[in-house]
């Protein structure tokens, strides 16, 4: 009678020994599905490309992706763990999402492509340095092979208040619009870029100080979204 204890004690621990060999194998963790999306994240639908990102588990590289034109990538059976994905953006500054994986589930990520951390960047817009009474002047002139145009927005302060003048629209900022200027001019900034069929070069004047940028990216599209999140349209 004892001896067909001590074989079933026996046969207990076997079985969890087995379990603890397999999981620590690797045959107990595969159960996590990463999904990764690629994508400028200022319009839902607006997808980019992007020529390769890293993947990190725990701070080791476990995988280098080239995803090129494609919008997502899934990653099936993934260890549960700390993971960080690297990639440039379309300024070509290096950021990192990160995720925590601890489920047998599906998790997304976006890989926004737009992404900056205004917080940390130096550079002093024009419309923070404006005092009571002064303007300065966007120009954009836009080159393609079949359009071209010239357009212009005056920003003014008057006392606390700022003014945007376009065409014959006069506009008072609010503070997200003022927000919306400030990072237009940050961006505006890692963008002297060539290869597109389509050029949109930038002059900004203030006082006696001028930038002068031109964005081939073909990506960045920074005049267009600046008109759009300031509600200013063509007459």
């Amino acid at each position: 009678m004892l001896h067909i204890q001590l074989l079933a004690i026996i046969k207990k621990m076997r079985i969890i020994i087995l379990t603890l060999i397999l999981s620590t194998c690797g045959f107990g963790y595969a159960q996590s599905t990463l999904q990764i999306n690629i994508k400028d994240c200022r319009d839902e639908y607006d997808y980019g490309y992007l020529s390769e990102f890293k993947v990190y588990r725990n701070d080791i590289l476990i995988k280098t992706i080239e995803p090129k034109h494609e919008n997502y990538q899934t990653l099936k059976e993934l260890e549960y763990g700390d993971y960080r994905i690297e990639y440039k953006t379309m300024f070509q500054k290096t950021e990192n999402v990160k995720i925590k994986l601890t489920e047998k589930k599906k998790y997304n990520v976006a890989l926004c492509l737009n992404f900056i951390n205004y917080q940390l960047e130096s550079y002093k817009s024009f419309i923070d340095q404006l005092e009571n009474g002064e303007k300065y002047s966007i120009e954009v002139s836009s080159q393609g092979c079949f359009h071209s145009s010239d357009e212009i927005i005056i920003i003014k302060r008057k006392e606390d208040k700022y003014y945007a003048f376009f065409k014959k629209t006069k506009k008072l900022l609010k503070k997200e619009d003022i927000e919306t200027i400030r990072s237009f001019e940050i961006e505006l900034n890692y963008m002297e870029s060539f290869g597109c069929t389509s050029t949109d070069s930038y002059t900004l004047k203030y006082k006696g100080e001028m930038i002068e940028i031109s964005d081939g990216s073909c990506s960045w599209s920074g005049y267009y979204y600046l008109k759009k999140k300031l509600n200013i349209k063509k007459e």
